[in-house]
């Protein structure tokens, strides 16, 4: 009975591999030039909805920045997203960080006195939090680690200007596919 059960979760396993696959050639399609799509993150759900990042090279053969997808399941087929302008609410809503900047973007107008911070977003898109310091330090982009009610978040700041602000996180994705909202510093979240 043992052995039936390993087969059958090994079995489910690489259906589930095929199913993302699939999806990926999808997501490339997305792309400058689709054969050269790179994925990072890449998580599933219970539903079935797949999230993660993608990049490939442009025109020139030089990667792009990464950028966030997810592919909603319905009835065996897909709905794939692409992020192309970094906030997508719709992605966040499916993969993790809607809140976050639903707060971002509800203190917007609001002045920044000391500054502003790129929080990453929580969730399994963050991985062990090791490894993630270790990444943004291995890039060369310092961060700090907050606690609030005991989980740990990832800053980024607080910069001066929300420019600088949106540059360096624009970079993390770039250089890591670690998706962050860019929010003032010290603001209640």
């Amino acid at each position: 009975m043992r052995k039936l059960a390993v087969v059958m979760a090994v079995l489910a396993l690489a259906g589930c591999e095929n199913e993302v696959e699939g999806v990926h050639k999808q997501v490339a399609e997305h792309l400058h030039n689709p054969k050269t799509a790179k994925f990072g993150n890449v998580r599933i759900d219970t539903q079935g909805t797949i999230c993660g990042q993608v990049r490939g090279k442009d025109d020139a053969g030089q990667y792009e920045a990464y950028r966030s997808y997810v592919a909603i399941k319905r009835d065996d087929q897909y709905e794939i997203i692409v992020d192309d302008s970094g906030n997508n609410l719709r992605i966040r809503e499916m993969c993790g960080g809607a809140e976050l900047q639903r707060r971002a973007e509800a203190l917007a107008g609001q002045p920044a006195p000391q500054g502003w911070d790129v929080e990453v977003i929580q969730g399994a898109n963050m991985g062990a939090l090791s490894d993630m310091t270790a990444r943004l330090i291995e890039k060369g982009i310092p961060s700090s680690v907050e606690y609030r009610d005991g989980k740990p978040v990832v800053l980024m700041g607080p910069f001066p200007s929300r420019e600088e602000a949106e540059a360096r996180k624009a970079e993390v994705m770039a250089k890591l596919g670690t998706d962050s909202v860019v929010i003032q510093h010290g603001a209640a979240r």
